[in-house]
């Protein structure tokens, strides 16, 4: 168990990096205390398709007024902290997920929110944000957030949700230091019972962990309380999520979203819960890219992913640096506010945080004809200081021709083709570049390029321009400024896929995909496997409306 959480833990660092940063959870907080909910969702990279009038109209006043209210309290870059990470190694989100906001009563019956994640781990990182129903969830992959992780009334329950008591979190004293180990685990109180949960999960022994907390797993497989590869099951908190998930849909079967079946009894709820899990051989499992009829998909065993705080235990048969999960933070000030409101009460506020700039430009020192070479990117262009403009150009008809690049001109192939190898301080800025934009830093782009530390010719290691990652950012501000630079508007990666083919694969904006066709961009350019974005649109598209690219 411990060798699996160490191996999550530069993950989970990456991805609560890579979280909306905090001078953008301070400006939503700003809006959100406004009452411009709308304005603090487009903060935390949401897109909102929310008519109130129409539900108002469709489900009446008093239940439009509900969920109103939610949306007043909503905080949308909280919940990013808790969505789930695409586990194959990458840090962006589950794609094909629906995170159900459920109100406090009568979800079966009434309007529910629902934040859409995205269609692809390489598609834009943004959320949707709209109205659905229980019944109309059917075909969807869905699961319920608890309120904590979303309500801005509910957060102070992050401390209850993981076995803390009023006074303090598991594990650690008031304020916040590890307890002595006379001291865990000793008691018939919650707490004692919550550490005992803890140093069980750490000497691996998961069945007496499920049963201290009141499951029945007599009749169960070990191994299957275990997910392959992404850490434990943790059910320290989870009864309590899912009697309120029953209670609240009406519903006496709640399942968890990812894996195989595995029967657990829970007392006080109405019927066996069904836990999926993997390593079971059930003969007819649930369908786990779908909801069942009087099914509930809620969060199940990747709760244990998202507690944020390390804990460290110096005693004989516990590893001195034990961290119950994969989360990487080290001291308070690096969660959520409002997480550190609720689990570290006494921590002093994070001062103002500032937008980060882009670093200062690459420069390398390139063995190059018997001597070395500075290499740097300067006024937007990758510069080569030891050679002049018409040895560049013998040198590209060198190329084309056939010949081998060494020296400076092998980095520069590199940098603008993304095939080769670049020295270390230009591949770490096209790992930045891509991460920023990846996760929706316009403005840090923008400056980059205003200040020509960046440049639009720029390759990664895909072979994608800054036109095929423009799908991740605000494309509007990004696309023409690129075009204007030199960037093909149907520039190919190393299979041949152009930005309009990977926006049509991966989930972008319909309207980003409208102006790359506004620009040129060619609808049936093939790739190297004779695909094309048009047959992508039609005939490999089940997640919106492309009707506009599939008909040309």
């Amino acid at each position: 168990m411990l060798t699996t959480l160490r191996r999550d833990i530069p993950q989970w660092r990456r991805i609560r990096a890579e979280a909306l940063p905090p001078h953008v959870v301070e400006a939503a907080a700003a809006a959100r205390s406004a009452g411009d909910w709308r304005r603090a969702a487009e903060l935390a990279r949401t897109e909102v398709s929310i008519d109130l009038e129409a539900t108002r109209q469709r489900f009446g006043g008093v239940a439009a007024d509900e969920l109103e209210d939610d949306l007043r309290h909503l905080c949308l870059d909280l919940l990013w902290w808790h969505l789930p990470r695409h586990r194959g190694g990458m840090t962006t989100l589950h794609p094909r997920v629906s995170a159900v906001l459920a109100p406090s009563a009568n979800a079966d019956a009434g309007p529910l929110l629902r934040v859409r994640l995205p269609k692809s781990p390489a598609g834009p990182q943004r959320l949707r944000l709209d109205v659905t129903t229980f019944g109309e969830l059917e075909s969807e992959r869905w699961y319920v957030a608890p309120r904590y992780t979303w309500d801005v009334r509910e957060t102070l329950r992050l401390r209850s949700a993981w076995g803390g008591s009023p006074t303090r979190l598991p594990l650690l004293t008031p304020d916040g230091r590890p307890l002595p180990p006379d001291q865990l685990g000793v008691g018939d109180d919650e707490a004692s019972r919550t550490e005992r949960v803890y140093l069980r999960l750490a000497a691996g022994d998961l069945a007496a962990a499920w049963e201290e907390c009141g499951f029945d797993v007599t009749e169960v497989d070990p191994e299957a309380l275990q997910q392959g590869g992404v850490g434990p099951a943790c059910p320290i908190g989870l009864a309590s999520d899912v009697r309120a998930a029953s209670r609240v849909f009406n519903t006496s079967q709640v399942n968890t979203l990812y894996g195989a079946r595995l029967d657990i009894d829970i007392p006080d709820t109405p019927s066996p819960w069904r836990e999926p899990a993997s390593g079971t051989s059930d003969a007819d499992p649930p369908d786990s890219t779908a909801a069942h009829p009087g099914a509930l998909s809620a969060v199940g065993a990747d709760l244990g992913d998202y507690l944020e705080i390390p804990v460290r235990l110096a005693t004989d048969g516990v590893p001195a640096d034990l961290i119950l999960i994969a989360a990487g933070h080290r001291t308070p000030g690096d969660l959520h506010p409002l997480m550190r409101a609720a689990l570290f009460p006494s921590a002093p506020a994070n001062p103002p945080r500032t937008p980060p700039r882009p670093a200062a430009p690459p420069t390398a020192q390139v063995r190059c004809q018997g001597t070395w070479h500075t290499v740097t990117i300067a006024d937007r262009r990758l510069r080569m200081e030891h050679h002049t403009d018409a040895e560049v150009q013998r040198e590209e008809t060198l190329r084309a021709l056939g010949g081998t690049s060494t020296g400076c001109f092998a980095v520069q192939l590199a940098w603008t083709t993304g095939t080769g190898r670049l020295p270390h301080t230009f591949s770490a800025t096209v790992r930045e570049v891509r991460h920023r934009m990846q996760h929706g830093d316009t403005p840090w782009l923008l400056e980059g390029l205003r200040e020509g530390v960046i440049d639009p010719l720029m390759r990664d290691s895909n072979g994608w321009s800054l036109l095929h990652m423009a799908m991740w950012v605000d494309f509007r501000q990004v696309v023409r400024g690129l075009l204007q630079d030199g960037v093909p508007v149907d520039a190919r990666d190393k299979i041949g896929r152009t930005p309009l083919y990977l926006a049509a694969m991966n989930g972008g904006h319909p309207d980003f995909m409208r102006l790359l066709l506004d620009c040129g961009a060619d609808p049936r350019a093939e790739t190297e496997y004779g695909a094309y974005p048009s047959y992508i649109a039609k005939h490999r598209n089940d997640w919106q409306d492309l009707a506009f690219l599939s008909q040309l």
